[in-house]
């Protein structure tokens, strides 16, 4: 049993709370509202939405760091609830107590259940078909044909239930089959989780993940302008912009864009100029499908941020993301004293060859931390495309050094890594 006996009595003495209530005495403001299938609506405020967030938060922490998500574990909650207080009265024959006690069990036995192998196929926009399959990390980039219908085709046909569940199954395959999935590239990722609902969520987190990764690289292909997104992130769209000016003479232009991927991102071409240039790319694609250390989670949550920059219109975000990306990779301690000093000092250390390059660097860092500063502190929205591209620059090199360098990459925590520039900068 995942569920601690005071995490089980909280629960129980919430719900007998909400028992023995009025619903007169009520405030009428709405905090929690839920419902779920033939159980009813259930409005919660006040101590009673309080209460309600502290037993969950006190089963997503007996529960702990699992595939089960927390939107799940909220389900299930509910259903613990709605069941005991019964308010479509299905089990009327049963007293308050006795309600109680099952469904609590339920909840127990439904969180101590083994998690179980899910496939998941997730579209993916902006990826150039030719290049596939192929696997990065623990995704497997490929397209939705016959070979993946197949698997469900063989689990319709073989299946002996009743007559609700075939009837279920039969309706989710024309559905499949009318989609626009089919013909088109998908994620598929193999998700260890608790249910349908935890599956899909921890797929999509796997997903995001190696997307922003890819993303990072994208820009680094000659010539290339593409990247991958997700449906109704960076949808591909051509706009027309209307301009005339005021006055006795106006001038009228238009402005015309293409907003999202220009052109198919290519996994071959990616491929292609990693094996040229070196970039890490086959490094990190590893990295992503086994357990890292306290570094390579850094490493790869720099390359995260820096891959969701590389992809985002607007200026101001895309600078305030890489320096997020520069931040949390060459300063990972939690000393929040000199960040300014010790960021410039330490990218400057790792980019530069010689003294005169190092001032260059750390006066360049110093002023770009001025304008993160504008940004998140005084609102400024005036970021130039030339600090935009020196920003992403060096977010981009001192990952592409840190990946690259073995002296660095090997580093497992964060004291060796945080001494590794300390050493460096005493040389």
């Amino acid at each position: 049993m995942k569920l601690k006996s005071a995490t089980i009595e909280r629960i129980s003495v919430f719900i007998k709370s909400l028992e023995n209530e009025n619903d007169n005495s009520r405030p009428p403001k709405i905090e929690i509202m839920f419902s779920q299938a033939d159980e009813g609506t259930l409005i919660l405020s006040g101590n009673d939405a309080n209460n309600y967030r502290n037993c969950l938060q006190s089963i997503i922490f007996d529960v702990g760091n699992e595939r089960i998500s927390n939107k799940t574990i909220e389900s299930v909650f509910q259903k613990t609830i709605l069941s005991t207080l019964d308010i479509q009265e299905k089990r009327k024959e049963k007293s308050f107590e006795d309600k109680l006690s099952i469904a609590i069990r339920e909840l127990c036995d439904t969180l101590s259940s083994a998690p179980i192998a899910f496939n998941v196929f997730y579209p993916v926009f902006g990826l150039a078909e030719e290049s596939l399959p192929i696997q990065v990390g623990n995704v497997k980039f490929c397209v939705f044909d016959d070979s993946q219908l197949a698997k469900f085709s063989k689990l319709l046909l073989e299946y002996e239930g009743d007559k609700n569940e075939k009837k279920n199954r039969l309706y989710l395959w024309d559905e499949i089959m009318k989609s626009n999935i089919i013909g088109k590239p998908v994620g598929m990722i193999e998700s260890i989780a608790f249910d349908v609902i935890a599956a899909k969520a921890q797929a999509i987190k796997d997903l995001i993940l190696t997307i922003d990764i890819i993303n990072f690289f994208s820009d680094l292909i000659p010539y290339e302008k593409g990247f991958i997104y997700l449906p109704g992130e960076n949808d591909k769209v051509e706009i027309i912009v209307p301009i005339i000016s005021q006055g006795d003479k106006p001038v009228f232009s238009y402005g015309w864009n293409i907003i999202g991927s220009p052109t198919p991102f290519s996994f071959q071409k990616l491929l292609e100029t990693d094996k040229k240039r070196g970039l890490g790319f086959s490094n990190i694609s590893t990295l992503l499908s086994k357990k890292i250390n306290a570094i390579e989670e850094r490493i790869i949550a720099s390359i995260q941020w820096a891959g969701k920059a590389t992809i985002r219109n607007r200026k101001e975000e895309a600078f305030l993301l890489y320096a997020i990306a520069l931040e949390s990779l060459i300063l990972p301690e939690k000393n929040t004293v000199e960040l300014g000093y010790r960021l410039r000092t330490r990218v400057a250390h790792l980019l530069a060859e010689n003294l005169e390059q190092r001032k260059i660097i750390s006066k360049n860092i110093n002023a770009l931390y001025e304008t993160r500063s504008d940004i998140v502190h005084n609102g400024s929205y005036q970021v130039t495309d030339a600090d935009l591209n020196l920003i992403r620059s060096y977010s981009k090199s001192c990952i592409l050094k840190i990946i690259n360098d073995s002296s660095i990459a090997s580093k497992s925590d964060i004291v060796s890594f945080v001494q590794w520039f300390e050493d460096k900068i005493l040389c």
